[in-house]
């Protein structure tokens, strides 16, 4: 069982999603050190999302076909938001005061309308461990489980995004452009998944 859970968390957390395209944009464009209380906002608001989902997942469960038609046109128009958001910014340049750092509270919030990570959340819950695992303590610890998936591909896509940051000033509408469409993208398979 664990086996299996730890496969799909990696399959999940490493592939493109709001998370990981907006580290490597941030990433690739202030470096990762001006990333950090993003990705720590990223991280406390993925372990609130996961212990929601492991205390609500049986309630949710029931309540998935009622929400899901109009939870996922949500994602899909947060996602659009931010490939809007990605396609119109600009390097900072040094010296600019006027360009903030993200913050931790932009990432934590952003958890909370994430539904790839809801879904990943749930579906973690009621599919590997409610049925083989009960309690407190093991909710707890697989939500943490889950986090460190999400912060392992999280870290990955932000270290990508650092490598290219020294190009990224030449060819940042290029790069931009590519992370917008990426985003779309996903809000693409999100609406298209049933």
């Amino acid at each position: 069982m664990f086996g299996s859970l730890l496969v799909y968390a990696c399959v999940t957390t490493f592939s493109p999603g709001p998370n990981n395209i907006l580290l490597l944009s941030m990433a690739g464009q202030q470096g990762v050190k001006k990333c950090l209380k993003l990705m720590a906002g990223i991280w406390t608001g993925f372990f609130f999302v996961m212990v929601c989902c492991g205390l609500f997942s049986a309630g949710l469960a029931k309540m998935v076909p009622e929400i899901m038609p109009y939870a996922k046109y949500v994602g899909a128009a947060y996602i659009l938001w931010l490939a809007w958001k990605t396609v119109v910014r600009r390097p900072i340049e040094t010296g600019n005061e006027d360009q903030k750092e993200p913050s931790f509270f932009m990432g934590f919030v952003l958890q909370l309308v994430n539904v790839k990570i809801i879904l990943y959340g749930i579906s973690a819950f009621t599919g590997f461990i409610l049925p083989y695992a009960k309690g407190t303590a093991i909710l707890l610890f697989y939500s943490f489980v889950l986090m460190a998936a999400g912060a392992a591909g999280n870290l990955t896509w932000a270290f990508i995004g650092n490598i290219c940051q020294r190009f990224y000033s030449k060819y940042y509408r290029a790069f931009n452009i590519v992370m917008a469409l990426l985003l779309l993208w996903c809000a693409y398979k999100m609406i298209m998944a049933s």
